[in-house]
């Protein structure tokens, strides 16, 4: 009989409950002696850097000694660091400070500095991680050769953007046919028509809309062809998916690539009192919203290509001229 021991819970050797060799035979490898894990919080930067930087963070300092940790935060904390991007701040917010100090009034706490140190749980969380997906892309790039794929090329040269809405409260059936009723129009048409619905949900329609406009704009800098001089000479005249003819004078003019409707949990039920003493179950639902915003440039692409596609082909041949196979001295059927 042998007990299977994990090898993280295994006993330190020399312990009131460890148990003989003789008596116990773990099914893993296990290494005689105590194995210590030792963390504390000066480990932190010691991922930075090639091993040999590893000591110079702590600077070479025993950081249990008491003397020696407050130095150490002495020298992070107050000492000032010549390649600070924050330094100006730093000493500026430190003359005040000495200033109200002797002026007798009672100044704030002082500040800390803003140091590789001190901005790393914010700026670099995960710094092994980070290095990782950096040797990951790295090792992608060397085997591509530097070439990139075509939706990497268009992820480059178009902008989109995808908003989703919170649940709602309405169900699938009702918001589905506000969602096929934007679909394919500009941003600013899809508004004016939410804008004179009669639909009850046309209201919360809008206001997404208006919100995944204002993030496009402010996010992904789209619908600024007239700001940066992207204009057209003359008005292009294109063929959409659903076959309709538009003008296109803002190769940047937001439009609605793609509008669905996404079913979410039950909010709730209530009873439904029928006749007779009966009662059923009345589901309220909750669906949410999902749009695909691009620009007008992603249809011109489009509709070029589909016009290069038809002008390649050749014209149609109602009987090839190829050989026939299988033929027969009578009929087939």
């Amino acid at each position: 009989m042998s007990f299977r021991l994990a090898s993280r819970r295994l006993l330190p050797s020399g312990s009131q409950f460890s148990l003989s060799s003789t008596t116990v035979t773990s099914s893993l490898p296990v290494t005689t002696g105590t194995a210590l894990q030792k963390r504390n919080k000066w480990s932190l930067f010691n991922g930075w850097g090639s091993k040999s930087d590893k000591r110079e963070s702590t600077g070479g300092l025993d950081l249990d000694d008491p003397k020696q940790r407050q130095k150490f935060l002495d020298r992070n904390m107050n000492a000032k660091t010549e390649n600070n991007i924050f330094q100006d701040e730093i000493e500026t917010a430190t003359a005040a400070e000495e200033k109200a100090a002797q002026s007798g009034a009672q100044g704030s706490a002082p500040r800390e500095q803003k140091t590789r140190e001190n901005t790393a749980m914010v700026v670099d969380p995960d710094p092994l991680g980070r290095m990782r997906w950096q040797r990951r892309k790295i090792i992608q790039m060397v085997r591509n050769n530097g070439r990139l794929t075509r939706e990497q090329k268009l992820m480059r040269t178009e902008r989109q953007l995808l908003h989703k809405s919170p649940l709602i409260a309405t169900s699938v059936k009702k918001l589905m046919m506000l969602s096929r009723q934007i679909s394919g129009k500009s941003v600013d048409d899809a508004i004016t028509q939410m804008t004179w619905s009669k639909k009850k949900m046309a209201a919360e329609v809008k206001y997404y809309l208006e919100e995944a406009r204002d993030l496009a704009i402010a996010q992904r800098g789209m619908g600024l062809g007239q700001v940066n001089g992207e204009l057209y000479d003359s008005p292009k005249k294109i063929q959409t998916r659903e076959g309709k003819w538009v003008e296109v004078t803002d190769p940047s003019r937001m439009y609605i690539a793609q509008s669905w409707v996404g079913r979410g949990q039950w909010r709730g039920r209530s009873l439904d009192y029928k006749g007779r003493g009966r009662t059923g179950i009345i589901h309220h639902p909750a669906t949410s919203l999902t749009v695909l915003l691009k620009e007008e440039r992603t249809r011109v692409r489009e509709h070029e290509e589909r016009e290069a596609k038809k002008a390649s082909k050749g014209p149609w041949i109602h009987l090839p001229n190829r050989r026939v196979h299988g033929q027969r001295p009578y009929y087939s059927w």
